[in-house]
C-alpha cells in the first residue's frame, strides 16, 4: 500500500504504540529531511515518546564537514538532539557502496539504545532499484525480497516507514514544506551501478510501465513471504542434520536432502554464525566436493572470510585456519598451571591426574607439538605405536591435531594430551612404583 509520508509515519507509529524511543537516521538529504521534519511534527510534541537523530560522517567527500554542520543546524532548528558519529569506510572488497554501508550500520549498531527504534528513509523507487540490483545478480527468493520493512537491529529495532511512498511523493512534501536539504555529487554518478538504475533504467521503465516501482515492491513483498517460508524449512532441516550436542552438521543427513533444500540448510547455518551468504558457486562446490564425495573425503571450501571442512560424517563451519606455530616448554616440578600460548590452552598438575597420567615427583616435563614420527608405548603386552596413526583414529579432525601437546618424561613420550598415556606413566604403571618408593 502507499502512503503520502505523514500518513507512512503515522501508520508506522500507531502500529507500534508500545514504543518511547525514536532515532533518525539523518543524512541531510532531501529523503532523511522528510522523515525528520514529519517525525519531528508527529513524535516530538507527543507525552512519553522520546524523538533524537543521528548522522554519520563517513569522510569520503571534501563537503563531509559542511554535510555535518548542515544537519546540526536542521537538528538545532527543530530542537532534536543529533549525535555526529564519524567513521572510518574500510575496503571490503564488496565496492564502494557497500563499504560505506557497512561502516554507516555500525555506527548505528554503535548508537542504538535498548528498545529503541531506527527510522530510516528509503522509500518506494529504492525498493524497486534494490530488486533490480538482486535480480541482476542472479539472487533468490531471500535476496529479491530487498529491503524489509522492519528487523531486529544490534539493541532495537530497524525500521523503514516511508517504503511505501515514492520518490515524488517525498519530492512534492519536501517543495511544499520549503526544505533545505543536501546534494550530494556522488548520487548523480551513473558509473555506481544504483545510480544507472535510478538515473537511466527506471525512468525508461516507468515510461512504459508508469506503475512499475509500485509492481517491483509487489514482487519484493512475495520473495520476502516466500523467503520467511522457506526460512521455517531450513530451520526445521538444520535441527534435523545437525549433530546432537554439537555445532556441525551430520554429513550423510545433509546428502539425503534434495539440494535445493541442502543449500538453504548451508545458507541459514552460515546466516546463523553472522558470515555473509555463500554464493551459489559455493554451495555447489560443498554439496560435490564434501557432502557427495567419497567417505574418506577431508576436502576443504573456501568462502571468503570462512570455510567448510569435512572430516569423517561431520562438516564444520570455521574461521580459516591457520598453521600452529610450534612450541616447547619446559614445565618444571612442582608443576604449576603451565600456559601454552599458541594453542589457547592451560596443563595443570589436576588435569594430568584426571587423564591417569602420573607425573614425576621431581625434575621436568617437556611439552611440545608433533614434529612427525613420535611413538608411544601403549597396551598389555606392550607396544609402540605411531602417534600419526593414534590421531588418525582418533575424532580428531587434521587441522586440529597440531595443537595437541605431546608430554615428555626423561626423554620418553608419556602421553598425547586427552588422547592415549603410555604404560609407564600411567596410573598403575611403573613410573607411579617409582614415585611411590621414592616418597616411602
Amino acid at each position: 500500500m502507499s502512503y503520502n509520508p505523514q500518513a507512512a509515519l503515522a501508520h508506522y507509529v500507531a502500529q507500534h504504540p508500545e514504543v518511547t524511543q525514536y532515532c533518525v537516521a539523518f543524512s541531510g538529504g532531501m529523503d532523511s529531511h522528510v522523515l525528520l521534519y514529519i517525525a519531528a511534527e508527529l513524535l516530538a510534541a507527543t507525552d512519553g515518546i522520546a524523538l533524537r537523530a543521528v548522522h554519520v560522517n563517513h569522510g569520503l567527500s571534501p563537503d563531509s564537514a559542511r554535510w555535518a554542520e548542515h544537519s546540526e543546524n536542521v537538528c538545532a532548528s527543530l530542537d532534536i538532539a543529533l549525535t555526529v558519529c564519524p567513521v572510518d569506510v574500510v575496503d571490503s572488497g564488496e565496492g564502494p557502496e557497500a563499504n560505506a554501508r557497512m561502516a554507516r550500520y555500525g555506527a548505528f549498531a554503535s548508537q542504538l539504545l535498548v528498545d529503541e527504534h531506527l527510522l530510516l528513509a528509503q522509500h518506494l523507487d529504492d525498493q524497486a532499484e534494490t530488486f533490480l540490483l538482486q535480480a541482476l545478480r542472479g539472487s533468490g527468493p531471500d535476496g529479491l525480497a530487498s529491503i524489509p520493512r522492519k528487523r531486529t537491529f544490534a539493541q532495537g529495532i530497524m525500521a523503514r516507514p516511508l517504503l511505501g511512498c515514492s520518490r515524488e511523493s517525498l519530492s512534492e512534501f519536501a517543495t511544499s514544506a520549503a526544505l533545505e536539504w543536501i546534494e550530494d555529487p556522488s548520487n548523480q554518478d551513473t558509473r555506481f551501478d544504483r545510480n544507472f538504475l535510478r538515473h537511466e533504467i527506471l525512468p525508461l521503465m516507468k515510461s512504459r510501465w508508469p506503475s512499475a516501482a509500485k509492481t517491483l515492491n509487489r514482487s519484493a513483498m512475495r520473495c520476502a513471504a516466500a523467503s520467511q517460508t522457506l526460512l521455517v524449512l531450513a530451520q526445521e532441516d538444520l535441527d534435523m542434520v545437525r549433530m546432537r550436542g554439537s555445532a556441525e552438521i551430520s554429513v550423510s543427513e545433509l546428502r539425503s536432502l534434495p539440494r535445493e533444500r541442502a543449500y538453504n540448510v548451508l545458507r541459514i547455518w552460515v546466516r546463523q554464525a553472522g558470515l555473509r551468504m555463500p554464493r551459489l558457486q559455493d554451495l555447489a562446490h560443498v554439496l560435490s566436493d564434501l557432502i557427495r564425495a567419497r567417505e574418506d573425503s577431508a576436502g576443504i571450501v573456501n568462502v571468503r572470510d570462512y570455510e567448510f571442512r569435512r572430516h569423517r560424517d561431520r562438516l564444520f563451519l570455521l574461521a580459516p585456519q591457520t598453521e600452529t606455530e610450534p612450541f616447547h616448554y619446559e614445565w618444571p616440578a612442582p608443576f604449576e598451571p603451565l600456559n601454552i600460548t599458541e594453542i589457547g590452552l592451560e596443563l595443570s598438575s589436576e588435569a594430568c591426574r584426571a587423564q591417569g597420567i602420573v607425573l614425576p615427583p621431581a625434575g621436568t616435563v617437556i611439552v611440545k607439538n608433533r614434529t612427525g614420527g613420535e611413538l608411544i608405548k601403549l597396551g598389555e603386552p606392550a607396544f609402540h605405536k605411531a602417534v600419526k596413526k593414534l590421531l588418525q583414529e582418533s575424532a580428531i579432525p587434521p587441522w586440529q591435531r597440531a595443537n595437541i601437546p605431546l608430554l615428555y618424561i626423561d626423554g620418553r613420550l608419556a602421553a598425547v594430551w586427552n588422547i592415549a598415556v603410555a604404560v609407564d606413566f600411567r596410573t598403575g604403571g611403573s613410573i607411579e612404583a617409582m614415585a611411590d618408593a621414592e616418597l616411602v
